[in-house]
């Protein structure tokens, strides 16, 4: 009885957690959930959102979700060329172009993936072309290192130290009433 209440308290625990490390506010919908940092920009024959994720840009890897729709904002692009640049801060860094794509799941979202490897205030330029025309929208960046400490890791590994624990203790108390039984 007991290690079921502390099994129910640690799932509990797990789950306000996860609600509590949730991304909050603005949220772009695309493989989970990305930041919103550019909502509905007028570029050119464009309104464009940006999301990202990791929701603050980190050295490594930031992937981008790209809503693109013509001015009205009412009709989605699906046939657009989106190229993504960023440009580094350091001097004579490095320029990395990548596209963007969208999927017959998405056809209105492009998606790509931009490696960010130094430290700094970093342009990402997004260059988008259709039959509407071109529009290009520069979106600054402050990378900053990659976190080694992964809080929901820690309450993960608590988590299951409680359970083990509350399952220990209570074949302690089973044993103990076992052995008052016999005597």
């Amino acid at each position: 009885m007991v290690s079921r209440f502390f099994t129910f308290v640690v799932i509990v625990l797990i789950a306000v957690a996860g609600f509590a490390l949730s991304p909050s506010g603005d949220e772009v919908s695309a493989n989970g959930a990305a930041r919103l940092i550019v909502k509905d920009a007028e570029v050119g024959p464009y309104i464009i959102r940006v999301g990202i994720l990791p929701g603050s840009p980190k050295v490594g890897l930031l992937h981008l979700s790209i809503l693109v729709q013509d001015a009205t904002g009412a009709v989605p692009v699906t046939d657009a060329t989106v190229l993504m640049t960023a440009t580094s801060p350091e001097p004579g860094g490095s320029t990395v172009q990548v596209q963007a794509f969208n999927t017959p799941q998405s056809p209105q979202l492009y998606e790509g993936n931009v490696p960010l490897d130094a430290l700094g205030s970093w342009i990402l330029t997004l260059d988008t072309e259709s039959l509407l025309g071109r529009g290009s929208l520069d979106v600054p960046l402050q990378v900053t290192e990659s976190e080694g400490f992964n809080l929901l890791f820690v309450i993960i590994v608590a988590a299951a130290v409680l359970v083990v624990g509350s399952l220990m203790w209570s074949q302690k108390q089973r044993g103990r009433r076992s052995s008052i039984r016999r005597s």
